[in-house]
């Protein structure tokens, strides 16, 4: 196996796996010096000078942020040869369809991603099935599972991820400060809305769609209609986002 790295990569799911890092080879970086410091710090691999070194590699890693992915791709094919190549890139959010010149050198392309707040212990992949393949044996090596996605599905992927987190914040933030401008502490607010958030996942996943019930948007639409003049006295903001979260909420389950 071959590495491309960059110089944070031991903060990567990369650097604690053992298993792949016994079996590392040649590791490329932006320069040698890089290379032989990520080598050393990894405790794995050779640094090397050029992306030839690669071409003796069934299986290339590729581990840096997605703004070199396009420099790194280029260079790579213009050294080494990939057809029949399996090429992983790691933690990046394109897909195993993004064009470049991995997929036109002829290399076997998949993307491997570490499930946040799972603790390095599953990873969803996609790409070509050969390369697949080979993930399933290294992930079960690993002893870590691994979630097969959909080939070029990345998209749906990340959406997921993004609306369980950075933007469920505001909805929760909203909550949290609702409830305190209605009197209750930062604590109280903070563990009612966890219970009720809580609630409301553990109903969806009982129910699917189900969980959303004809009462819930009846009782949704007067709230609208009694009180958000009130609400937008105390807090504009707050009553912007209350609003604007029943009309989505009604267009998606109703729709």
């Amino acid at each position: 196996m071959g590495l491309i790295a960059a110089g944070g990569v031991s903060r990567t799911f990369v650097a604690r796996m053992p298993v792949l890092l016994a079996r590392m080879g040649p590791v490329k970086a932006a320069s040698f010096r890089v290379a032989r410091r990520i080598a050393n710090t990894l405790r794995a691999g050779e640094a090397v000078m050029n992306y030839a070194a690669l071409a003796k590699c069934d299986l290339i890693w590729i581990a840096v942020p997605d703004a070199g992915l396009d420099r790194v791709s280029r260079d790579l094919a213009a050294a080494t040869p990939l057809t029949g190549k399996i090429v992983v890139l790691c933690g990046s959010s394109r897909d195993s369809f993004w064009p470049g010149p991995l997929l036109a050198g002829g290399a076997r392309v998949a993307t491997l991603n570490c499930v946040e707040e799972s603790n390095e212990r599953l990873f969803v992949a996609e790409g070509d099935p050969d390369a697949m393949r080979a993930l399933v044996r290294v992930i079960a090596d690993e002893k870590r599972k691994l979630i097969q996605l959909r080939a070029a599905s990345k998209a749906l992927y990340l959406s997921g991820v993004h609306l369980a987190t950075h933007l469920l914040l505001p909805w929760i933030a909203a909550s949290v400060e609702s409830l305190r401008d209605a009197g209750l502490s930062r604590v109280e607010a903070t563990r009612v809305a966890n219970a009720l958030g809580g609630r409301a996942l553990r109903s969806y996943a009982k129910a699917g769609p189900k969980a959303w019930s004809p009462t819930a948007a009846d009782r949704l639409r007067l709230s609208i209609a009694r009180d958000l003049d009130t609400i937008r006295g105390v807090d504009p903001r707050l009553a912007a986002l209350y609003a604007d979260g029943v009309e989505q909420a009604l267009r998606y389950f109703e729709s």
